[in-house]
């Protein structure tokens, strides 16, 4: 085996290539990540970096040195779109394929995407570039809405409260508070812009007076997580 290709640029790609070279590999390693930073640690994004305590520079997992002395065929803004296990390559949004002997997929996971999650005032926390987006729009005394009550979703959470936010906060399956178990479905807006989240199988009046309280919030549904 010559060529061995890592898809996924985060902790877990990193590890991958650094016991490869650990245990002896010395052929050509190919590391794809989406993002254009250096492979960086995502868990503080929720709390440290949101909250503006940690900058960027202290979530690298790797200094570039570090990197450097690993050998890797390091491609970053590169993201990989397909996987043709016959021809052993894998397809990429821009330029050739990437031959490969061995792969490794260390992707993670990605939000779940409801409709109208396009609108502005919505954002998603998955990368250093979606904290630092959000974390440009937290104010107090603002309105924000937080769908996934799990370990990001609680710190983003809590974050927020910090701050002074008037936060909510809303699992997918269960909403906390006065709308219990009801599965959010949709976010909608008004004039491309988000007002509010939508649950499957609130009640008209429980939904029409959610909406009349999130629209007069200066900004109602500012981050979605």
């Amino acid at each position: 085996m010559d060529t061995i290709v890592i898809v996924g640029a985060s902790a877990a790609g990193i590890s991958a290539a650094d016991t490869l070279r650990q245990r002896g590999f010395t052929g050509r390693i190919t590391l794809l990540g989406s993002e254009s930073h250096l492979p960086y640690d995502r868990p503080p994004l929720s709390k440290q970096l949101l909250s503006g305590l940690w900058e960027p520079g202290r979530l690298w997992l790797r200094s570039a040195q570090q990197l450097a002395e690993l050998d890797l065929n390091l491609r970053l803004g590169t993201t990989a779109t397909g996987l043709d296990p016959c021809r052993r390559e894998i397809a990429l949004a821009e330029g050739e394929p990437v031959a490969y002997d061995g792969l490794i997929i260390a992707t993670g996971a990605a939000p779940r995407r409801l409709p109208g999650d396009d609108l502005a005032g919505v954002h998603h926390l998955r990368t250093l570039d979606d904290a630092l987006a959000l974390r440009r729009r937290m104010r107090p005394r603002s309105r924000m809405v937080v769908i996934g009550a799990g370990f990001i979703g609680a710190e983003a959470a809590a974050v927020a409260r910090d701050i002074g936010h008037f936060d909510e906060t809303c699992d997918l399956g269960v909403r906390h508070g006065d709308l219990s178990e009801r599965k959010f479905v949709a976010v909608y807006g008004r004039d491309g812009r988000v007002v509010g989240a939508i649950g499957a199988g609130m009640p008209k009046q429980l939904r029409e007076a959610r909406r009349l309280i999130v629209e007069q919030a200066e900004f109602p549904a500012e981050a979605r997580t």
